[in-house]
């Protein structure tokens, strides 16, 4: 903007110069041209841990230690621009593959699948004077692997644990609408409502006695409305962001009967940000989530009741990293620490997640190749310690790991 003003005012001196010799012809205003950025991006992310029992721990033979590992490889397209002056266009394309491995004596299970494919526009109204309303719809195709038969249902992984807990799902279609408002020069506030309308998707069941085949278990997960609020800041050497997220599950029906109907879910996240020099940058993110009462079959009463006490959890979240960048590299140290407070269920994988800690410390590099190409690499150490699992018998857990994982951006 400061050149644009430079320009014009040059330009306007130049032509009282010359006035009195040549009349100046007015400029045409300039037409509007459309840009377009294409981005691709993607990585790969490996974790791999070894401790006390394998997983689940449910079905874990006793005395046994458990290992596994996941390679996961996600990839994204997206295409961004503005055909005309008021109007902002965002298509993305997400797409993955995992290899899940489990490696504890009597309980071995491998999967190498595809992932569901997600894909989503956003339009973007650029019209009006302080406000920037929106419209999205996110597609989730079914091209991943559902149907675990066999010994593969032992590669769902605790979802605290892996990126990846479960391979694939039903259609989903999920229509949202928000509104950008920037307030002065520092801040940006987000309001977004959103629906998702799940698709029906088949699991394994019990093998058939004479067959030895796995049922196919018509399962149905529940609807989700959500609404979320956020804050993004920057000025001078500090940024931010902070977000407020409430949803509400719909009921999850297998084999077309009510089980489950999850409790609201309210989750607060962030992340501050200061560059303490051109060199040295440290930032701070965390995220908190709890969970209502589920609504589960009653003994007497027809239909869902809400359970006598609460089965989830509060989960915690806390990361922290310091780059020094120099030249076109930047690295640093990162730490991380998750804590669930109790056991509790997983609408996902339908299964329930143990009371844990989970401490990381490791380090992370990034190299600016181009202003169109960036890399990056990341690697942790993990401890994870388990409480005692309720009904189980089982004792407290401990388990090491790591989680390492690198990618790359390219922008056109």
């Amino acid at each position: 903007m400061k050149l644009l003003r430079w320009a014009a005012a040059c330009g306007l001196l130049c032509s009282t110069a010359e006035a009195a010799d040549l009349a100046v012809a007015p400029v045409a205003p300039a037409a509007f041209e459309p840009v377009w950025t294409t981005t691709f991006n993607t990585e790969f992310r490996y974790f791999s841990f070894s401790g006390t029992r394998g997983q689940p721990v449910g079905i874990a033979p006793l005395g046994v230690r458990g290992s596994g590992s996941q390679f996961y490889l996600p990839f994204g397209l997206s295409f961004s621009g503005q055909p005309v002056p008021d109007l902002k266009i965002d298509l993305v394309a997400r797409g993955g593959y995992a290899d899940t491995r489990q490696s504890t004596p009597g309980l071995s299970g491998a999967l190498s699948t595809t992932l569901d494919t997600q894909l989503s526009a956003t339009a973007t109204y650029l019209g009006l004077d302080g406000v920037q309303p929106f419209a999205s719809l996110n597609l989730n195709l079914p091209t991943g692997t559902s149907y675990l038969a066999g010994s593969r249902f032992l590669t769902r992984f605790d979802s605290d644990l892996v990126d990846v807990p479960t391979f694939g799902e039903g259609f989903n279609i999920g229509p949202s609408l928000g509104v950008n408002v920037p307030i002065g020069q520092t801040l940006l506030f987000n309001l977004t409502f959103g629906y998702t309308a799940r698709g029906a998707y088949f699991r394994e069941g019990p093998p058939d006695p004479l067959t030895g085949i796995d049922a196919f278990i018509h399962t149905r997960s529940g609807d989700t409305t959500s609404v979320t609020a956020s804050l993004f800041y920057e000025d001078g050497p500090w940024t931010g962001n902070v977000a407020l997220l409430y949803s509400q599950d719909g009921t999850t029906f297998i084999e077309r009967v009510p089980v489950i109907r999850s409790g609201s879910r309210l989750g607060v996240s962030g992340q501050l940000g200061y560059a303490w020099s051109e060199a040295w940058r440290t930032t701070l993110s965390a995220s908190f989530n709890h969970t209502e009462r589920n609504f589960v079959p009653g003994a007497f009463l027809p239909g869902l009741v809400a359970e006598p006490r609460n089965s989830n959890s509060n989960l915690y979240r806390v990361g922290l990293d310091t780059l020094y960048t120099t030249g076109a590299f930047a690295l640093g140290p990162t730490l991380s620490y998750l804590y669930r407070d109790a056991n509790s269920y997983d609408p996902t994988t339908l299964q329930f997640l143990p009371a844990r800690e989970r401490y990381g410390a490791g380090g992370l590099l990034q190299y600016t190749l181009s202003e169109r190409v960036s890399l990056n690499l990341r690697g942790e150490r993990l401890w994870i310690h388990e409480a005692a699992n309720t009904g189980t018998g089982q004792g407290r857990l401990s388990y090491t790991g790591w989680s390492i994982g690198g990618g790359a951006t390219i922008r056109f």
